[in-house]
């Protein structure tokens, strides 16, 4: 592959992997709203009003269709995303008189950047997806993979970059010169930087088990399956793994909703204390910025517990894939299905937990991740070693 194909490879796989990302976030904003509607037995979105002329009314038409017909009326409201990215383009962007105006825009993207970063070395299919016709210019014949890198400190990399985001959050707080945005970006740097530590240790337990910081690597041997290491050997993950990698599933997920400033860690955007939090004097396209940030981290935590923990791209987690038989070509084999599945129903709890719980006490929140789960993920992390050891 020549120089200028591996560039063209890599634009064509970012604009469909961010492509992929941005069209997956309007669905969740509408998923959300309609999956709490339907926890708390309401209706949900139906119906847009106000708005540009006759837009609102059509949008209201074809909801109102969609719900006349038994197998979409789930899907009734569902236009209403449509409005909602169209009503945050057109609001008027507002700076504070006083904000330091520089930082105040930077810090969206800031907090964006690292969120879609993370999921450069994320692995949805472990082969090649397709091969581009011989028509094709420039990429004809080259193979289109389910990951755009893969590098040998995948981990390493999740983990760095994941942890930059938190400034974004901070700057914005700070920039806007009023004190219950920067109230909210203190209490998320310290929420984030207490969580990242149990959450380190409960995917450092999947690096031992598994012996690799490859991601691609790492999903496959904790899925169970027989891999050929360097030297020619073949492993398999023993069983008894299953037991750490089924404790540090839950703990990485409590640390999940936690970084990503969910219910019932969103202390940081609290309504009842902080008007909205760090993004109070956001409008427009700005509050949009740091919405997609918080749903690509969802979609990041939701991939990196599906590939670590729950079989990533085979169909059995917590290393039971090795029960599927051979003879079954499509659930012994990997697919995209299975991955994007259990990424999904993942994101689902999300908004299955916003629905439920109620949120923690600030002190309650910083108990619960300095007491109990740095302690446990440390204990699950040594049993996980002892394992490794004697298998």
């Amino acid at each position: 592959m020549t120089p200028v194909q591996q560039v063209v490879m890599a634009v064509i796989q970012i604009t469909v992997l961010i492509s992929i990302i941005l069209l997956i976030v309007p669905v969740m904003t509408f998923a959300e709203r309609k999956v709490i509607g339907y926890i708390q037995v309401r209706l949900g979105a139906t119906r847009q009003a106000g708005g540009i002329r006759g837009f609102a009314a059509g949008i209201n038409k074809l909801s109102w269709a969609m719900g006349r017909i038994p197998i979409l009326s789930f899907f009734r409201g569902l236009p209403v995303f449509a409005a909602d990215g169209l009503k945050l383009l057109l609001k008027e962007d507002i700076v504070p008189d006083r904000a330091d105006r520089f930082v105040f825009v930077i810090a969206p993207v800031v907090c964006m950047i690292p969120a879609f970063a993370t999921f450069a070395v994320i692995c949805f299919y472990p082969g090649t997806l397709f091969v581009f016709p011989d028509q094709f210019p420039i990429v004809g014949g080259l193979p289109f993979t389910g990951f755009l890198t893969d590098i040998n400190v995948g981990l390493l990399y999740i983990m760095a970059v994941g942890s930059i985001g938190v400034y974004g959050i901070v700057l914005g707080g700070w920039a806007s010169n009023s004190k219950y945005p920067l109230l909210g970006g203190l209490r998320s740097a310290a929420q984030i930087i207490s969580y990242e530590i149990p959450l380190s240790l409960s995917l450092l337990a999947a690096v031992v088990l598994s012996g690799t910081l490859n991601f691609r690597e790492l999903s496959v041997y904790l899925a169970g399956v027989p891999t050929v290491t360097a030297a020619g050997d073949v492993v398999q993950m023993p069983l008894i793994a299953a037991v750490p990698l089924f404790f540090g599933f839950f703990f990485y997920l409590t640390c999940g909703f936690a970084e990503t400033n969910r219910v019932p860690f969103d202390l940081a955007e609290a309504e009842t204390e902080l008007v909205s939090g760090f993004h109070t004097e956001y409008t427009g396209m700005k509050f949009a910025w740091f919405m997609l940030a918080e749903y690509a981290n969802m979609m990041a935590v939701s991939a990196i517990a599906a590939g670590f923990f729950l079989g990533g791209h085979y169909l059995l987690p917590f290393g039971l894939q090795r029960f599927v038989p051979d003879g079954i070509p499509f659930l012994a084999e990997p697919s995209l299905l299975f991955f994007f599945g259990k990424v999904f129903f993942l994101l689902f709890v999300f908004l299955w937990v916003r629905a439920t719980l109620p949120r923690y006490r600030y002190d309650q929140l910083m108990s619960v991740g300095w007491k109990w789960l740095i302690p446990v993920t440390l204990i699950n992390l040594l049993i996980a070693a002892a394992i490794r050891f004697a298998f």
